[in-house]
C-alpha cells in the first residue's frame, strides 16, 4: 500500500478539476509500487466518486418452459437484465437534463425463486426467478476523466465500481447485514453511504461534504493555505500555523476536535 496526497486542488468534491495533476500522482504511486512488488503494473481497479450520484432499483423477472437448474451464467444475465431495466427507467426520470449517465455498479438485493426470496439461486430449479437490483450512476465526465487520468498515467482500467460500493464490501461482511447499518465512508471530497437492512444492501449514496469542510474551516481561522491547514488537521497535536503574513498564531481557541466534531454536525445534518 502507498499513499501520495495532492500537493494543489486537484480534486473537489469526488471530481478531477486537474487531469494531469491527478495522473501524476496516479504515476507516481504505481512507480512506488512497481518498486515494491519488482513488476510493472499494467491495469488499475477504480472505486469512482463524484458529487452527482443518481441510484434506480428495478424488479425483473425470467419464466422458463420448463423447471431450470439455474448456473452461473444464467445468474449474470439475470442481473444484466435488472441493469439494462434500471437504465431504461433512469432514462426516462432524467429527460429534464442534458446530462449524460454512465452505470458505475449494482447490488443485488433479493434474489427470487418461483415468488420467495432466496439468499443464492445457482444449483436451485425453477420455472420462475427474479431479481431486485439497485443500479448506480455517474456523470460520464466523472468517468472519462478517471479514465483520462489513469490513461495518461499508462495504466488500462480493468473494473469500476462506486466508492461506497467497495467500502461496504471491505467493512461490513454479509453475516452483519442483518443489522440496519449506515456505513459513512468519509473522504476528501465526498462521504459515501451505505444503508443495509433485513441481510441486503438497500441504499447508496455521496453527499459533497467531507475531510476537505475541516481544512477549509482551519484555512479561514488560522489564514493560512490550503496545503497548511491540511497539515494542521493530520497532526491533530500540532496547535498552531503561520497565515498567509507569516504570522504564528494559535486555533484562535478552536481545537481540532471542535472542528472535526462541528464538521461532523454539519454533515449529519447535510445528509
Amino acid at each position: 500500500q502507498r499513499v501520495k496526497e495532492h500537493e494543489t486542488r486537484a480534486m473537489i468534491d469526488g471530481q478531477i478539476h486537474d487531469i494531469s495533476a491527478v495522473a501524476k500522482t496516479i504515476e507516481e504511486v504505481k512507480c512506488q509500487l512497481e518498486f515494491a512488488v519488482g513488476k510493472p503494473l499494467k491495469e488499475v481497479c477504480i472505486a469512482a466518486a463524484g458529487r452527482v450520484l443518481r441510484t434506480i432499483t428495478s424488479h425483473v423477472e425470467l419464466e422458463y418452459p420448463s423447471e431450470k437448474e439455474m448456473t452461473e451464467e444464467d445468474i449474470l444475465g439475470l442481473d444484466s437484465l435488472g441493469v439494462e431495466k434500471a437504465y431504461e427507467e433512469f432514462q426516462g426520470t432524467n429527460k429534464d437534463t442534458d446530462m449524460k449517465f454512465y452505470c458505475v455498479g449494482y447490488t443485488v438485493v433479493k434474489y427470487y425463486m418461483n415468488g420467495y426470496i432466496i439468499g443464492n439461486l445457482e444449483g436451485h430449479k425453477g420455472k420462475n426467478v427474479g431479481a431486485d437490483i439497485l443500479a448506480t450512476f455517474l456523470p460520464n465526465e466523472v468517468i472519462e476523466d478517471l479514465y483520462s487520468a489513469t490513461g495518461i498515467a499508462k495504466l488500462n482500467v480493468a473494473n469500476l465500481t462506486l466508492e461506497p460500493i467497495a467500502a461496504i464490501n471491505i467493512a461490513i461482511p454479509e453475516n452483519y447485514r442483518l443489522l440496519n447499518i449506515a456505513l459513512v465512508d468519509v473522504g476528501a471530497g465526498t462521504s459515501d453511504i451505505s444503508i443495509t437492512k433485513d441481510g441486503s444492501i438497500i441504499a447508496y449514496g455521496m453527499i459533497p461534504h467531507a475531510g476537505d469542510e475541516i481544512t477549509e474551516a482551519i484555512v479561514n481561522r488560522c489564514l493560512c493555505d490550503f496545503k497548511t491547514a491540511e497539515t494542521i488537521k493530520l497532526n491533530s497535536m500540532k496547535k498552531s500555523a503561520k497565515s498567509i503574513k507569516g504570522v504564528e498564531s494559535t486555533m484562535f481557541g478552536i481545537s481540532i476536535s471542535s472542528l472535526i466534531i462541528f464538521s461532523s454536525i454539519f454533515l449529519v445534518s447535510s445528509s
